[in-house]
């Protein structure tokens, strides 16, 4: 991997010094050779690979793998876990291992070395060792059995016997089995329905298909003969169907909605859960109505996502008034959160309360974030870094170099086995107070492990040491091809930072790969050719491709960085039509009112991020001074 610290460059090495190297080295390679073969050597064979790495920090791994192949060495393999209790070399050799005993129908060993976990399948077979003891009260084990099953996807088949004695003891009820399809279908896997129609009784069988109905369609609950309100479970599908067809057709789901605002039968939870996704969807289509749902609610019920939506509804509208009011009437647990005095600072502005607006404003710009840096500009201030280094000491960092798990974590990236190193630092993480968590971080720094210095700080919740949250991670590769492809590099670097966290080989759910997290199509249309998506996960090309694609949509979006930002995330023409056609918005208030979360915080974070850069960078751009006076969309003059 790239800069870390194992990888020796300008460096002169003394002929002893060359000759550690070439030993760690074939050392190395030894332990390769070693982790290939020692599943399949002789006993005596195992054991001297064991002793010969007796002094390796992955030799525990070879012991792992060995015994990983001989599932039946209970003592040993008892022995091994008991040692690495709870480390990474304690879930892979577990699991395996416990499969085997409930094959082998060892109860007591089992029950013995079961750790609760999210697995069902081993909760599955530890629960039925102990329905099996006559000793045990089996009425005390059918609520997590229970819990078990109520869930929205089928569970293993280790899972079946016991289902059966849950189900014979009459534990399954028809409120139960609702419960099931319902999460099934709001999201679970729906092709459960079916098979949990028959778990209902026959007077509900229609119920079941009337969820099916709503979740391909939700437009035929609009239908006048749909709901025969016969069973008070048409009321959660008729909530179902009114939250998702708000989004769709929010004139029929407001015509439904009418059949069932006065039901006596229509609970006040499902009817504060409607009137919820009504105000949401409704203000992120522009739909002036939002305003009235938003009203209805009690202010009890007002949360950071409603509180947003709400604000989001009049900025849209350039209501200043009605801003400042909203703002204020939030409760106080949601008011204080820095976007909501900015914005009141802002409505405040707006209408000449400049005593007002003032105080909020200087108070924000003593902070390191969009809304902060945002304040600053407007009142003509330096942006404030507000950076507060942890404080550790050498001798701790020193300290911590000793431990287990950083020996091992470091020996996996010598060997460019990150997941394995990552393993590894994560299990030091999940043990380590929050002191020895601020040293983890330092020590990743000082190892160039940018990612988990990055990670281990948000780990604990400390974000003030700029130079550890912001490295300058491939600065001089960023710098050059930012400047082949005219853009700021400072700019290219928050991308990289907000995208991967400097992660060399990340890869989103979506496929998304590297450093810049390109998805393979954008880089083949970049390229103009074809590219490996291992090709991906080397930093210069990602790099290259990365700069070269946000040059593209800087020259799409017309030079403007915002809609390049945004377009960066969520696509260019979806962005485009985020764009007003007939009218202009500040650039705040554009992107306080972007529909999707996801690059709505995308957006703010980069431009939070660029200016931090751009500091440590020693640049004299203000990034958000142009942001004061930007404007969105078509400007009247």
């Amino acid at each position: 991997m790239k800069r870390i610290i194992f990888v020796l460059t300008n460096l002169l090495l003394t002929p002893l010094a060359l000759a550690s190297v070439s030993s760690e080295a074939a050392l190395r390679n030894e332990f390769l050779q070693a982790e290939r073969q020692i599943g399949s050597v002789s006993y005596d064979q195992a054991q001297k690979l064991l002793k010969k790495f007796a002094d390796y920090p992955l030799q525990p791994y070879l012991e792992q793998r060995r015994l990983q192949q001989f599932l039946t060495a209970d003592d040993r393999i008892a022995d091994f876990l008991l040692r690495y209790q709870g480390s990474p070399l304690d879930w892979s050799l577990r699991k395996p291992w416990l499969l085997d005993l409930a094959r082998r129908n060892q109860a007591g060993r089992y029950l013995a070395h079961y750790a609760d976990s999210n697995d069902a399948e081993l909760a599955c077979y530890a629960l039925r060792f102990q329905l099996a003891d006559k000793e045990v009260d089996s009425s005390l084990l059918w609520p997590e059995i229970s819990q078990l099953w109520r869930v929205g996807k089928s569970q293993p088949k280790a899972c079946d016997p016991l289902f059966s004695l849950w189900r014979k003891a009459g534990q399954q009820t028809a409120e139960l089995v609702w419960q099931r399809l319902m999460l099934a279908a709001e999201g679970g896997d729906a092709s459960l329905i079916p098979y949990l129609k028959t778990q209902l009784p026959s007077d509900m069988h229609y119920l079941a298909d009337m969820y099916q109905q709503a979740r391909r369609n939700p437009a035929v609950i609009a239908n006048a003969r749909f709901f025969a309100l016969k069973k008070l479970q048409e009321r959660d599908i008729a909530a179902y169907g009114m939250k998702r067809l708000i989004w769709r057709q929010p004139d029929q789901a407001l015509r439904v909605w009418q059949k069932f605002a006065n039901d006596p039968y229509f609970s006040a939870a499902q009817r504060l859960d409607v009137q919820r996704q009504f105000a949401i969807a409704l203000a992120s289509k522009g739909d002036e109505r939002a305003a009235l749902w938003f009203d209805d609610l009690p202010a009890e019920f007002i949360d950071s996502t409603l509180a947003h939506w709400h604000v989001s509804h009049a900025l849209a509208e350039l209501d200043w008034p009605k801003v400042q009011k909203i703002i204020e009437n939030l409760p106080q647990e949601v008011s204080t959160d820095s976007a909501w005095r900015y914005w009141l600072a802002r409505a405040y502005e707006q209408q000449g309360l400049t005593e007002q607006a003032l105080p909020l404003f200087q108070q924000l710009a003593l902070q390191r974030h969009f809304y902060g840096f945002m304040a600053a500009a407007k009142l003509g201030l330096p942006p404030s870094l507000a950076h507060a280094p942890v404080t550790v000491s050498e001798a701790e960092v020193q300290q911590l170099q000793q431990h287990p798990a950083v020996k091992r974590a470091q020996e996996w990236l010598a060997l460019g086995r990150l997941t394995e190193a990552r393993r590894e630092w994560n299990h030091l993480q999940d043990t380590s107070s929050e002191q020895q968590k601020l040293v983890s971080a330092k020590l990743a720094y000082q190892l160039q492990w940018y990612e988990r210095a990055i990670f281990s700080l948000a780990d604990v919740g400390y974000w003030d040491d700029v130079e550890l949250r912001f490295p300058l991670a491939y600065k001089d590769e960023i710098s050059q091809s930012a400047a082949k492809a005219e853009i700021d590099s400072g700019w290219a670097m928050a991308i990289a930072r907000r995208e991967s966290s400097f992660m060399a080989d990340a890869t989103s759910p979506v496929g998304a790969r590297g450093l810049m997290q390109l998805m393979p199509a954008t880089a083949r249309q970049i390229a103009k050719k074809p590219v490996q998506l291992a090709q991906l996960n080397n930093p210069l090309l990602n790099i290259d491709y990365g700069v070269d694609y946000l040059n593209y949509l800087m020259q799409r979006n017309d030079g403007n960085l915002l809609m390049a930002t945004a377009a960066y995330n969520a696509g260019y023409s979806r962005v485009k039509q985020w764009i007003p056609d007939d009218y202009a918005l500040p650039a705040d208030v554009w992107i306080e009112t972007i529909p999707y979360r996801e690059t709505r915080d995308y957006v703010k974070a980069v431009m939070a991020y660029y200016q931090i850069y751009n500091i440590r960078l020693n640049s004299t751009t203000d990034v958000f001074k142009p942001l004061t006076s930007m404007q969105i969309g078509v400007v009247v003059e």
